[in-house]
């Protein structure tokens, strides 16, 4: 089977529109030319039979009867045979001139009668369409002439007329096609080679080159498709750049605790450290940092990839967080942090229990890790709109602007020198980031004050019961 590529389908789809246009347009003419030429000769007819009465009115004033031409074959055809070209123009009783053209026979279409009815010349018309003028000497009516509407072209000339008419529209049509076919060429063309372009970008970042872009200046839909293939790449170009730097990331945070255990039982194998209780619990803490490590990994995977299981159901956040509050209170007091909490009695949402009290672990657990110098914990649980807002805000020492943006990301610390066993895996707040557009919700952090120190406040956003995520 052939395969027509879209360049053909399109110039073929343009070509065989433009060929049923010329069609119909060609048809259409001849059509309304036929008849409309036929109206015009009907209209000359009559004005022909006008100058015949006004002719055969002088010819019966002459002889003072139709005795002339009755049964006169001779006289009908020299009488209405003579009005050609020259006696056609002379002046009617009206005043103007009638111009047209008359063979030099009699017409087959008229007949003259007098005014009992009686046939006095020409042929006998019969039918309900016969046009009709009166002979009329000093505007008395002595007879009539009938004439028959022309149904078809008779005569040499008009039928040569004819011809040359559709010769002429025959050339016209296939000149259109030809230019029709030419512009079907150039716009198949021009429509097609941004699409062409783009097939050239699809097959290099299939092949792995994520760096390729594509002019995106029309305003138009294929314009749009450039602007959207371009941001698809782009995207997929940092998607690469992030699991790479994921991929680094995870084995520099792998290699430093398992360095470490090797490095204790090299030691105790060569006899440097005592095999004892204190050099088990030793191995035990760098055992549980990778432990603890590892299940971070799998959290922020799961939660990526939507893994997992959420359960929604409608829930008290406030009762949660007043009950997280009571569990964190005495940890972070020995830590020399006082809790402050302003939430309200009730505030019903739709989420996962579970993993919105990991959420407000998560948090209560960087504070407790991350807020340097801090002395309060501020919570604050209100309404806005249809979300419920939440806020942990601490007076501690804070992070610059800069680290702001960075704080939800895999592996960000804030201090690059603290080793996972006291400053965490990084990946806490990137779960809780996770977990909050889990449930439609948003997450964010901001500077708690302007001075010095300026503490650090994190803002969540949730939907309420029944608002849309």
């Amino acid at each position: 089977m052939v395969k027509i590529g879209i360049t053909a389908r399109l110039f073929l789809s343009l070509l065989i529109v433009s060929v049923l246009t010329a069609v119909g347009v060609g048809l259409g003419t001849r059509w309304s030319f036929k008849r409309g030429f036929q109206g015009y000769l009907n209209e000359v007819e009559a004005r022909r039979m006008e100058a015949m009465a006004f002719e055969f009115a002088r010819a019966y004033q002459t002889h003072g009867s139709w005795d002339f031409i009755r049964d006169n074959r001779e006289a009908w055809e020299r009488y209405t045979g003579a009005i050609g070209r020259e006696r056609a123009t002379s002046p009617r009783p009206g005043g103007d001139s009638i111009y047209y053209a008359v063979p030099d026979k009699a017409p087959r279409r008229l007949g003259l009668y007098d005014m009992q009815g009686n046939h006095l010349a020409g042929n006998l018309q019969t039918g309900d369409d016969l046009r009709y003028q009166p002979v009329l000497v000093n505007g008395v009516a002595v007879g009539t002439l009938a004439g028959a509407p022309l149904r078809g072209l008779q005569e040499e000339a008009e039928q040569t007329f004819q011809v040359q008419q559709q010769r002429d529209s025959l050339f016209l049509g296939l000149a259109t096609l030809v230019l029709a076919a030419l512009a079907a060429i150039l716009l198949a063309r021009s429509f097609l080679a941004p699409t062409r372009r783009l097939i050239g970008a699809a097959s290099k970042v299939a092949g792995g080159d994520y760096g390729v872009r594509v002019p995106s200046s029309q305003r138009d839909e294929l314009g749009m498709l450039a602007h959207n293939f371009n941001t698809m790449v782009a995207t997929l170009e940092s998607n690469q750049a992030l699991r790479r730097h994921f991929m680094a990331d995870i084995s520099h945070e792998l290699r430093t605790p398992l360095s470490v255990l090797q490095a204790q039982l090299e030691a105790m194998e060569d006899g440097i450290e005592p095999f004892d209780a204190a050099s088990l619990q030793a191995l035990m803490d760098e055992v549980a940092t990778l432990s603890r490590l590892v299940e971070d990994m799998r959290q922020i995977t799961l939660s990526e990839v939507g893994a997992f299981d959420y359960r929604r159901e409608p829930l008290d956040l406030a009762a949660l967080l007043d009950s997280e509050v009571q569990r964190w209170r005495e940890p972070l007091a020995q830590a020399g942090l006082a809790i402050i909490s302003d939430s309200l009695s009730q505030l019903p949402v739709e989420g996962d229990t579970i993993r919105l009290r990991q959420l407000l672990r998560n948090l209560f657990n960087n504070v407790l890790r991350h807020a340097d110098g801090a002395t309060q914990l501020h919570i604050s649980l209100h309404t806005l709109r249809n979300s419920a807002l939440l806020t942990f805000a601490d007076n501690g020492a804070g992070v610059s602007d800069a680290a702001l943006p960075m704080l939800f990301e895999r592996f960000w610390r804030g201090d690059r020198a603290r080793s996972r066993a006291t400053g965490g895996s990084g990946l806490g707040l990137s779960i809780c980031r996770s977990i909050v557009e889990a449930h439609g919700g948003s997450i964010s952090a901001t500077p708690t004050h302007t001075a010095v120190p300026r503490g650090l406040a994190i803002h969540i956003s949730l939907p309420l019961l029944g608002a849309a995520p």
